[in-house]
């Protein structure tokens, strides 16, 4: 063989080998076209610019050598495919939210798993200080954990103008002289029609809180959007108050229903965002939420928002009542959650995962 020829193997082995071993974040997400595709997409993009480098999205990181791979979903991470993983990876696993109270099997069986699970991990990721104290009271060492929060696009996410208000309400079917409430959050069991309620988001809680407000404004109504909102339409039909409900093809198209309120409410018992919180904030919407998830970080109760312990429904309700009644505290409430989510752009929060792994040393 002439010098030649083994000069451009060697050369075309190099080629191969760096191609190989060319190390890249992999964000691994499921295939579903909703919130958890958008964190994912914000994200890789948000690093792809600081990295100037692919940030692939992908659902299957098990053939993946010499990688940092970041998992967004969790299910895959303790599925019996993490066997799989060569060692030769960097893995960070996202943790949004989860706790045994739940009486939840598949959180039950992650949980099994946590000790084993997390012996290659270089951090778990938080998007609040409530999921981190989950975690260290389940035995994940604290020094193993990383806050970093959810963002919304601001680019995206804006209060609308009044007229356009106007038209946004009039194609909605909500009336000017209504006031709406806003729930977006998949509540029920399942992805059909959501009969059984689903425990941890708190559609019970929404109910009882609505059933406490609805003689207070005479033209109360509430705007719902995303599947499986079988339980909560059930029992507005039963106590008489009126509702829109919308399923939205792609999750962006979401911002126009937000444009529409004149409040939201969060009434989950266990988050780790929700989303809700910072796209209702960056929408001009006043926000009423159970203590819990990223509200419980970031809501300065009468300040930015209102804060009512989980459960207390009646608490929330007395809010509920108060920026009712109050147009210059609801306007005060809207202008401190529109000052409080500059802060949170995804381009920031893209910037905190940068500086994440560049501490740990993976890039």
């Amino acid at each position: 063989m002439s010098m030649g020829i083994v000069r451009t193997s060697l050369k075309t082995l190099k080629q191969e080998l760096v191609g190989r071993w060319h190390r890249r974040v992999h964000y691994v997400t499921d295939a579903a076209n909703w919130s958890f595709k958008w964190d994912a997409h914000y994200i890789a993009q948000g690093l792809e610019r600081r990295l100037h480098d692919r940030v692939p999205i992908i659902t299957a990181p098990w053939a993946l050598r010499h990688q940092v791979i970041l998992f967004g979903n969790r299910g895959a991470f303790f599925s019996d495919l993490r066997k799989q993983l060569h060692p030769s990876n960097d893995l960070f696993l996202i943790w949004f939210h989860g706790d045994l109270a739940t009486k939840d099997p598949v959180m039950e069986r992650m949980f099994a798993q946590m000790p084993s699970a997390l012996e290659r991990v270089r951090k778990v990721i938080v998007s609040c200080q409530i999921s981190r104290r989950v975690l260290m009271a389940h035995g994940v060492p604290g020094a193993l954990i990383e806050l970093i929060p959810l963002g919304v696009d601001l680019t995206r996410f804006r209060p609308s103008q009044p007229e356009e208000r106007r038209e946004i309400r009039a194609a909605l079917d909500i009336p000017e002289e209504a006031f709406c409430i806003g729930s977006f959050q998949k509540d029920g069991v399942g992805w059909e029609a959501g009969d059984e309620p689903k425990w941890i988001k708190g559609p019970d809680l929404l109910i009882g809180l609505l059933e406490r407000i609805r003689g207070v404004h005479p033209h109360l109504m509430v705007l719902l959007t995303g599947p499986a909102r079988g339980y909560v339409k059930r029992h507005l039909e039963r106590l008489g108050i009126p509702y829109r409900h919308y399923f939205l093809e792609d999750y962006l198209q979401i911002v126009r229903y937000y444009q529409a309120l004149d409040l939201y409410a969060i009434t989950s018992r266990v988050e780790g965002g929700p989303k809700a919180l910072m796209e209702s904030w960056a929408c001009g919407v006043p926000v009423v939420s159970s203590r819990m998830g990223m509200p419980a970080d970031w809501i300065l109760d009468g300040q930015n928002g209102f804060l009512s312990e989980v459960g207390e429904v009646q608490q929330m309700a007395e809010q509920v009542i108060t920026l009712m009644r109050d147009p210059l505290l609801r306007e005060r409430i809207r202008t401190g959650g529109l000052e409080s989510v500059r802060g949170l752009d995804w381009e920031w929060v893209a910037g905190q995962y940068h500086q994440l792994f560049l501490s740990c040393g993976v890039l």
